[in-house]
């Protein structure tokens, strides 16, 4: 469905209930969070790093999807295939794609094909209440996978609370843009006393820029030119009921995408690839009153279908991956100051594929963890898990964190180790067609990624709203999994464990949140310095993925709400351990109006204002200065 079908689905969707602007209650304050430890806790004593981002910051900046969001947040590195959310991959303090743990109100969301899905997600953005994004291993907790770290999304249904009963809740945004672009949005709540009914749909697509090869030449398919074109389309359905002395929670969710994606896995010219994309989710959880979260049981399963057309005289690649996740844990405090908690998790998983074959496995695991208020100065945590796996074997994963608050000075140190058991495409990618020289090759021999990570840190918390902080780390890694040619005469790239990978780096980050009269600030700025040592450079002629990582990472937003006017701006510098650098700078300014008892606010926004060309991923490219206008609807 095209922009004016969409566009009168969302009128018509808006006109039960108006939407208000604000969350329903159940959200979680700025300072308190979940993701370090799985219980609600303030963010000072956790000893972690971790950045909190709501719905009200989703709304005022120029972003499409989760994953452009992504691209504000300190320390993450979304390194996107293509614009508004089309394909990116996820990295944390110089981490593959598959070493950073993507969490769906609590439920591990990575699919166990490839890394390169994770921005498939099945939720709108009008229905995610918060993003929590903790930096550092977290495996101890989590899981596999969380080597870099573990970025966690927030759903309003996932945060419900009996007892609100705040009635018809919701939002709806519309935009149109250059290039044919439509972007609708839209999600209604119902929250009665005992039940919350909430549902969400968004619809986006363009038909994209002309493409252009370097040397400015167009590119084309037979007599066609090509164009960045995609259409996507995500809908969920979630359910928050009060049942007995316990909150029943289950969600269902669907993405449909298609794109092209030229050049989104090569470099080749013979490259001119489409691709289509779905997403099935679906959650069950039965979680213990309180706000402490004592105990819970959740399952969740996804299933993701693939299909890839590398050009038109190649026959297409299908596939299709499923995963199914259970978890049981519960948190009890057991004496003044300290909290004991436990868990099991289990996961069976498989994929069916024309060039991967057919597979199919499970895992489980078992873990625990302490935090003790050592003093009123002092907070401790400690964790450990076990966990078997097809791709490892038994590995266990301790982690300890300190907190120490001096004032408004706190300092902070961790320690934790994590494994990464290779995926389905790092083991079994053998396609039989005729591809240039450089294709991939899995590799059914690769041991899997184990690493010790360690930081220090100093956080200051001056009056005034403002958040300061510095972050040493490093992470020693044995057999980083890469694709590697290992001499010049190499015709492919081979899945490969690299011997060993030094990462160290610094953090430092900045924020702001004022109140001045009618004026509301908000501001941030992060820098990322990133090193990599490999050990066996002088075995391999070249890698593919293991030195694309940003040495320099600079992002910074500014938002500020004045009265009836929001301008906001968001700019991200990046300069790669490969060496090519890039700067892209996004503007939104928006007007509310009255009308009657709703409000209308417009919007207009200039994506790389400074049009500038560039790629993230080899050469497939960037948007260049895409304009887009919008309204939303609120009461």
């Amino acid at each position: 469905m095209r922009a004016p079908g969409c566009l009168f689905l969302f009128l018509v969707g808006m006109v039960p209930a108006w939407a208000q602007d604000v969350p329903l209650e159940g959200t979680l304050p700025d300072s308190i969070v979940v993701t370090a430890s799985r219980v609600p806790e303030d963010l000072r004593h956790t000893g972690r790093v971790v950045s909190v981002w709501t719905a009200r910051d989703l709304a005022a900046l120029p972003v499409s999807s989760f994953d452009e969001l992504l691209r504000t947040v300190g320390g993450v590195e979304a390194a996107a295939r293509g614009g508004f959310g089309v394909q990116s991959d996820l990295t944390m303090r110089g981490s593959t794609f598959n070493g950073v743990l993507v969490l769906l109100d609590g439920a591990r969301f990575n699919d166990p094909m490839t890394g390169h899905f994770l921005s498939d997600f099945p939720v709108p953005l009008s229905e995610i209440a918060r993003i929590e994004v903790l930096r550092g291993p977290a495996a101890a907790v989590y899981g596999p996978d969380a080597l870099g770290g573990v970025i966690q999304v927030f759903t309003y249904a996932g945060l419900w609370r009996e007892g609100h009963g705040a009635g018809l809740a919701g939002g709806g945004t519309a935009r149109l843009g250059r290039h044919a672009l439509y972007e609708v949005d839209a999600a209604l709540r119902r929250d009665g006393a005992r039940t919350l009914l909430s549902a969400a749909t968004a619809w986006q697509g363009s038909d994209g820029q002309p493409l252009t090869a370097a040397d400015g030449t167009p590119v084309r398919r037979g007599a066609e030119r090509l164009r960045t074109d995609f259409s996507r389309q995500a809908h969920t359905l979630a359910l928050a009921h009060r049942l007995g002395g316990a909150t029943l929670y289950g969600r269902a969710g669907v993405d449909d995408r298609a794109f092209n994606a030229f050049h989104f896995y090569t470099p080749f010219a013979s490259d001119t690839a489409r691709e289509a994309t779905t997403t099935y989710w679906a959650q069950l959880r039965v979680q213990g009153p309180g706000a402490d979260l004592p105990w819970e049981v959740q399952l969740s399963a996804r299933q993701h279908e693939d299909t890839y057309v590398f050009n038109p005289q190649t026959p297409a690649n299908r596939h299709t991956s499923r995963q199914a996740n259970l978890l049981a844990r519960l948190s009890r405090p057991v004496a003044p100051g300290l909290r004991l908690g436990a868990g099991l998790s289990a996961s069976v998983r498989g994929i069916d594929s024309n060039n991967m074959g057919t597979h199919a496995d499970a895992a489980a695991g078992a873990f625990a963890t302490a935090r003790w208020q050592a003093t009123p100065a002092l907070t401790l945590h400690a964790g450990a898990r076990l966990d078997h796996d097809p791709g490892f074997g038994t590995e266990w994963t301790p982690q300890v964190s300190a907190a120490y608050a001096a004032g408004p000075v706190i300092l902070r140190a961790a320690v934790a180790r994590a494994v990464r058991a290779p995926t389905y495409v790092e083991r079994y990618f053998n396609t039989t067609l005729a591809r240039p020289r450089g294709r991939n090759l899995g590799n059914s021999d690769l041991r899997a990624e184990r690493a010790w990570s360690y930081e220090a840190g100093l956080d200051l918390y001056p009056a005034g709203g403002l958040v300061a902080r510095a972050t040493l780390f490093r992470r020693d890694t044995d057999d980083l999994i890469d694709y590697v040619m290992l001499t010049p005469a190499d015709t492919v790239f081979l899945a490969r464990n690299v011997l060993r990978v030094e990462t160290t780096g610094l953090e430092l980050d900045l924020e702001a949140r004022r109140q001045v009269g009618p004026v509301r600030l908000r501001a941030t700025a992060a820098y990322t310095y990133l090193d990599a040592t490999l050990a066996d450079t002088d075995r391999v002629a070249r890698y593919k993925y293991a030195l694309t990582n940003a040495r320099h990472l600079g992002q910074a937003t500014l938002a500020v709400d004045a009265g009836a006017a929001t301008l906001s701006v968001q700019a991200l510098a990046k300069e790669r351990l490969a060496g090519d650098a890039y700067e892209v700078v996004h503007l939104r300014a928006a007007y509310r109006l009255p009308a009657g008892r709703a409000r209308l606010t417009l919007s207009a926004e200039v994506r790389n204002v400074f049009d500038v060309r560039y790629a993230e991923v080899f050469d497939a490219p960037m948007p260049g200065r895409w304009w887009l206008l919008g309204l939303r609807l609120a009461r």
